[in-house]
């Protein structure tokens, strides 16, 4: 980014701006350490990018991520940035969004620019480097991963970050968390006592009066946010907008355009008195067909480890309703999403083992159950239930812990 000498400048000036750390984005870095070696990361916003590299790269789809790498080990490390966006932007690639028609010298002097802020393949013994990966833009908060190999040594050190991205209104944001539970409020449970917990809470969501039944209580994910939500966003879910002017308008938008809208707000459902904590949805390309799933913050705990309750549906269209005008219609059935959200789980490698429990209760495709803006659907009537692991877990290695539930009616569990 442009040193404080240069910051009016544009990165085809003279001499390339220099590379500090003394800029308003540090204040949402995120640092970890393996081993000896320490990497800081920080995804920048659009107006981050714009104002400290000079271009709007976020029109080309361009999100510059910062990395530092601090390597006290007596090993080379070798620093695929492949690992950070399978599919990254190349340094030049980025700077071609600063070209002109027809100027040559500008256009030289811009990829001078983007090659001197671009991060090193490797970091020698001792040394630190910094510098951008040109990744796929996100909003709100992006999924960063890094592993750093030695060849030869056998020796990798990894990493994962959930980065803050300044500037999208989120639900999760909104959030106090500290004060959704009293001391007295909270429990911590054995797996029996989960077990038991879970099987008496209400079986469904209920819709934004308060008291209409909507969508079945399905989905229960046990572990810290630093195990629950990497897992999640290694697999594309991205968190969701707040539900304001903007945000709906982008959505009528995007709808009438049959385009995609990665963090379109998602209506409220309520457990325990109040709409979600967290919603997230995987997109698809269009904003009417899309998955999502809601998450609470519950007032138990597992042997110390956060519980979290909610659903999960398919859009598969959109209808008109006499509750709300138009909704998006949900894919009848919920067992196939809740699969499909299994297999996500299983290959995010952050599943450590599932069990079932009684939920919602049984509905066939011929004696449907319904939301709470008329759309049928038919399940199982079990919940799954997630330990979620900070390490990764390999699909061979989840646990089955077999809570042997039979279901009143169809397919029952996979």
């Amino acid at each position: 980014m442009a040193s404080k000498e240069q910051a009016t400048s544009r990165p085809g000036e003279e001499k390339p701006p220099v590379i500090q750390e003394a800029v308003p984005w540090m204040e949402h870095v995120r640092t970890k350490t393996d081993g000896g070696v320490t990497v800081s990361v920080a995804a920048l916003s659009r107006t981050e990018s714009r104002r400290e590299l000079g271009f709007r790269l976020h029109r080309a789809g361009i999100q510059p991520v910062w990395v530092k790498v601090v390597n006290t080990e007596p090993l080379r490390f070798y620093i695929p940035s492949i690992v950070v966006d399978p599919t990254y932007y190349s340094a030049l690639e980025a700077a071609a969004v600063g070209h002109r028609w027809f100027s040559k010298a500008w256009n030289a002097r811009v990829d001078d620019a983007f090659r001197a802020w671009r991060l090193p393949n490797f970091v020698e013994p001792g040394a630190t480097v910094s510098g951008f990966v040109f990744t796929n833009l996100d909003r709100g908060v992006k999924y960063v991963t890094l592993e750093l190999i030695s060849v030869g040594s056998e020796q990798v050190r990894r990493f994962a970050f959930l980065a803050p991205v300044p500037g999208l209104q989120t639900d999760y944001q909104r959030v106090q968390w500290e004060k959704l539970y009293s001391q007295s409020e909270r429990q911590d449970l054995d797996r029996d006592g989960l077990r038991s917990w879970l099987e008496q809470l209400p079986p469904c969501t209920l819709g934004p009066d308060r008291k209409t039944p909507a969508d079945p209580m399905n989905l229960v994910m046990i572990g810290s946010t630093n195990s629950v939500f990497p897992a999640l966003a290694r697999r594309g879910w991205h968190v969701t907008e707040t539900i304001r002017f903007a945000s709906v308008f982008q959505t009528i938008r995007s709808s009438a355009l049959g385009r995609s809208y990665h963090n379109a707000p998602i209506s409220p459902l309520y457990v325990f008195g109040r709409a979600q904590d967290i919603a997230l949805q995987k997109p698809r390309a269009k904003i009417d067909r899309r998955n999502h799933l809601r998450l609470w913050l519950a007032p138990v705990s597992v042997n110390g480890h956060p519980v979290w309750v909610g659903q999960i549906s398919r859009d598969i269209g959109v209808r008109l309703t006499r509750k709300t005008l138009t909704t998006h219609k949900v894919d009848p059935d919920m067992d196939d999403t809740r699969w499909y959200l299994m297999q996500d789980l299983f290959f995010s490698q952050g599943l450590q083992g599932f069990a079932f429990v009684r939920g919602v209760g049984a509905a066939t495709p011929e004696t449907p159950r319904h939301n709470y803006t008329g759309d049928p659907y038919y399940t199982d009537g079990l919940r799954i239930v997630a330990w979620m692991s900070e390490e990764p877990i390999t699909y061979q290695r989840v646990e089955n812990l077999r809570w042997e539930v039979v279901p009143e009616g169809g397919r029952g569990p996979p």
